[in-house]
């Protein structure tokens, strides 16, 4: 009996890039990261939703667990830069007034 070795290759991470993607779908691995646990995100909407098959979104998962302090501390990073982000709706109504005020003492 002979052993073939089957190599499937499902994620990539481009050059000057810091994501790891699945191949051909642009979804990154720290994105369906967010998804291994929700009950809201079972395999088949995920697939569905995002044109996956389940054995990408496996694979991206199984990266995710090989790389996951890597891929851990960049979601953690990406997060604090967003909320220190202002809240843009806060941003708008600060100009809606200032606009209105400019406005009213023409």
């Amino acid at each position: 009996m002979t052993t073939e070795l089957v190599i499937t290759q499902y994620i990539e991470r481009k050059p000057q890039s810091e994501h790891y993607r699945v191949i051909g779908k642009g979804i990154t691995v720290e994105f369906l990261s967010r998804l291994i646990d929700d009950p809201e995100w079972p395999m088949e909407r995920i697939c569905d939703g995002y044109g996956l098959t389940p054995a990408e979104v496996y694979a991206a998962w199984s990266f995710y667990y090989d790389h996951k302090d890597e891929i851990d501390e960049h979601v953690r990073l990406n997060d604090e830069a967003i909320s220190a982000l202002p809240d843009i709706r806060e941003h708008l109504e600060r100009k809606r007034r200032e606009r209105e005020a400019k406005n009213s003492g023409e």
